[in-house]
């Protein structure tokens, strides 16, 4: 049996196809079209889905969307007779769309992909909790959904048993979380619903000293449920999220080009502090109501890795699932994964380890593109020897594209799309930081080997798993230097771990460990300021040519550039 998951019109949006409960393929729009988050309807996602599985859309039996549109819409309309007539322009500006394509999914669905069977319309907030539960294998889970909206819910507590989802608390639009934090990520001069982990990062370098500030804008409740106070927002209303009383308590709002002040870092360093406070607040009301050891948490808020690093010690939960995919994208498979348990009844879960699971491409394929462009590049027939030169060329600092196997879905690089280097010194960070023009405030990722992490990080058991990235731990105080690149300004790391089942990855870590007793490596993803992860060879082409990378790793090729003499070690 086949379902096919589907996401559109707000942002990420993605295709997932699973095949009697196994997930078979899944990837974002925003890879095909290089429109970063891009919210258009995901026809190029789809159509690789089909193709990974080499079906048509009429051998799908069931598609499944991630939210119920008409809801939603009702949300809209009835916030804008709120509302009215301050909302007018935002209102008369969306409305077109809405009824053009927003509340015609199903129509969509029919006409321009031929579909001619069931569609199922999942709650969003549902379709969240559904893509943690389910792949967790938890057979009993208290479980948190947390974003900016689905349709009119913010933020769930459920529990999940066997297959049954069941909704316990609820808080809905206005209140949100997710929207609380993307207002300062706004006020700060970023862009919502992408620059919010900038603000995460940015956070280590300032003190809370704004935190009472942001307390005032939100209040927070003893069962950790919580409501924004209304006078100082205007996203309702206004294109802009804040209002002139909201300025009272911040000042002006930094314009997107002006330089970064000690005021922006403690701001987000503010924002930061309260939300982990709320955050782990419902964690702990959550487990009085569950009394369950075992968690799964979802929804955009999800991807805050420093929040999720401190629940292990600010609440009582044992066991902690989160979908690499937490946003949107990850919804997708929560619609699809609903249908498939929750709506016809099949018991048997499947667990999800690995997120490769995009388009890939065979080496006959590569050389082919290769051939197109000026570069030098050598075909290694023997994996061995591929991982054994690439090893060294870390090892030797320089800065590595990879390109492996199947895309990555969700937002973190995983190893099949990531830019790699040694980690450290600290003037790593800087170096790669500048090839992919990002502010060098911001902090990179390391994947490790998951039987050495408990020698490098305070992590919870000796062998903690975190294949994902979506955890921050604070590294051991005597691994400091060894990792200096990848620790952040607050002594933490966000972390992947790396086992065996990653394969050709698991084995680069393992050579890059025996040539120079570092069991880790600075994995950020394989892309530039202001694109998507590369998706396909020529994508990966371009993008080693108009940066400052050394090598690029693709499929059985190591690649140089014109002018570097070729590559060494041959």
């Amino acid at each position: 049996m086949y379902i096919l998951g589907i996401s559109a019109f707000y942002h990420d949006s993605a295709a997932v196809l699973i095949e009697d409960g196994h997930i078979r393929s899944a990837a974002e729009e925003e890879r095909f079209t290089r429109v970063k988050h891009d919210n258009s309807f995901p026809f190029n996602a789809i159509e690789s889905c089909l193709d990974n599985a080499d079906i048509s859309i009429n051998e799908v039996d069931y598609t499944a969307y991630y939210e119920k549109p008409l809801l939603k819409f009702e949300r809209i309309l009835d916030t804008f007779v709120r509302t009215y007539p301050l909302s007018l322009k935002p209102f008369l500006r969306g409305v077109p769309e809405w009824l053009t394509s927003k509340i015609k999914v199903e129509g969509i669905i029919r006409k321009k992909l031929g579909y001619k069977g069931k569609t199922f319309f999942i709650p969003h907030h549902l379709s969240h909790a559904a893509a943690t539960f389910y792949p967790s294998l938890f057979k009993e889970s208290a479980i948190l959904t947390v974003d900016g909206i689905g349709e009119y819910q913010t933020t769930g507590l459920w529990t999940g048993e066997g297959v049954t989802i069941t909704p316990l608390k609820a808080i809905n639009f206005p209140h949100s979380l997710g929207l609380l934090y993307s207002t300062l990520t706004s006020f700060l001069g970023f862009r919502v619903n992408e620059d919010e982990y900038k603000v995460m990062g940015l956070a280590a370098y300032g003190k809370p000293s704004y935190a009472d500030q942001v307390y005032k804008t939100v209040n927070v409740k003893n069962n950790g449920s919580f409501n924004l106070n209304m006078k100082f927002f205007s996203f309702r209303e206004r294109f802009q999220m804040w209002t002139k009383e909201f300025e009272k308590l911040f000042g002006k709002p930094r314009l997107p080009d002006e330089p970064i002040t000690e005021r922006e870092k403690d701001i987000a360093a503010s924002i930061q502090k309260v939300t982990e406070d709320i955050y782990l607040g419902m964690l702990n009301h959550l487990y009085k109501l569950t009394k369950c050891p075992n968690l799964c948490i979802s929804g955009g808020v999800a991807l805050n890795a420093l929040a999720n690093g401190k629940i292990y010690e600010i609440t009582p939960f044992k066991r902690v699932y989160i979908l690499g995919a937490a946003g949107d994208s990850g919804a997708t498979l929560g619609a699809a994964l609903f249908t498939h348990h929750g709506i016809l009844n099949f018991k048997q879960r499947c667990s999800i380890n690995n997120l490769c699971l995009g388009s890939s491409y065979d080496n006959e394929d590569v050389e082919q593109i290769l051939k197109k462009y000026n570069v030098y590049y050598r075909k290694f027939g023997n994996e061995t020897n591929l991982v054994k030169h690439t090893a060294s060329l870390l090892a030797d600092h320089n800065v590595i594209g990879w390109f492996q196997g199947r895309m990555e879905f969700g937002p973190r690089a995983l190893g099949s799309r990531s830019i790699l280097a040694y980690p450290s010194p600290a003037s790593m960070k800087e170096k790669v930081n500048t090839i992919k023009v990002r502010e060098q405030f911001r902090p990179f990722a390391c994947s490790i080997l998951e039987e050495k992490i408990h020698e490098y990080f305070n992590v919870p058991g000796p062998r903690h798993a975190s294949p994902f990235m979506n955890f921050c731990f604070r590294i051991k105080r005597v691994k400091t230097a060894e990792l200096a690149a990848v620790v952040h300004k607050d002594g933490t790391c966000r972390i992947q771990t790396v086992t065996k089942e990653n394969g050709r990855y698991y084995k680069l870590i393992r050579k890059f460990y025996e040539l120079t007793g570092t069991p880790c490596i600075l994995n950020t993803s394989f892309n530039t300021k202001g694109e998507p992860i590369v998706e396909s060879p020529e994508d990966a082409i371009k993008d080693f040519l108009k940066t400052e990378l050394d090598y690029l790793v693709i499929n059985n090729f190591i690649v140089s550039k014109p002018g570097s003499h070729g590559i060494r070690f041959f």
